[in-house]
């Protein structure tokens, strides 16, 4: 018997793990893609990064857009849970899912807020 290489995503176990765990998922995309910029903003002081727009950096202004893409992010997953969790085949548990997942999704959330403050209180290479 040869197994997939990838994860079936199709099934419902599948697609329920991958919403549930959306939100964490997310604020970790977005823990390394806001790193990775401003270390590239800090090595290279002469990039596009690192010129001033609007008073911050440019890459102060990548991490701000990529803190509002992950908030809405983190709000559409939670939102998905709470519908599939209100149809009315819902299997057993969904309920409980759904607010775990939104759970999830609301402490990401905190935490990309605790990413994204020291943008306004921090010099970008400081």
């Amino acid at each position: 018997m040869k197994l997939p290489l990838t994860p079936r995503l199709t099934s419902p176990l599948g697609r329920d793990l991958l919403l549930l765990i959306a939100g964490p998922l997310i604020w970790m995309v977005h823990f390394l893609s806001i790193y990775i910029v401003n270390a590239l903003a800090c090595a290279r002081p002469d990039s596009a990064f690192a010129m001033q727009a609007g008073g911050l950096p440019v890459s102060s202004w990548v991490i701000i857009a990529a803190s509002i893409a992950a908030w809405m992010a983190m709000a559409v997953a939670a939102r998905h849970a709470a519908r599939r969790s209100r149809h009315e085949n819902a299997p057993d548990g969904a309920r409980f899912r759904a607010w775990l997942t939104g759970a999830l999704c609301v402490l990401s959330a905190l935490a990309v807020v605790w990413q994204t403050v020291p943008v306004f209180l921090v010099a970008a290479c400081g």
